[in-house]
């Protein structure tokens, strides 16, 4: 699957040190999921390395990822 970043999350796996991969993991094999108040998929996943994190996709594009950030 190929996926698009937006600059925002871009600059937050920056900052937290989230890889691509991890991203990936998350998005593959979720733990939970909800929908936010705009109406965007939210995936959340604790990583094999024991880290959460939770990957905001936008809801007209399903590749196209708004943020993401530790929990």
């Amino acid at each position: 699957m190929r996926i698009e970043y937006s600059n925002h999350a871009k600059y937050q796996m920056v900052e937290r040190s989230i890889a691509e991969s991890e991203v990936m993991e998350c998005l593959t094999g979720w733990d939970t999921q909800h929908t936010d108040k705009k109406g965007n998929p939210v995936y959340r996943k604790k990583l094999r390395s024991n880290r959460g994190i939770k990957v905001v996709v936008a809801k007209d594009d399903s590749r196209f990822i708004i943020t993401v950030a530790d929990y």
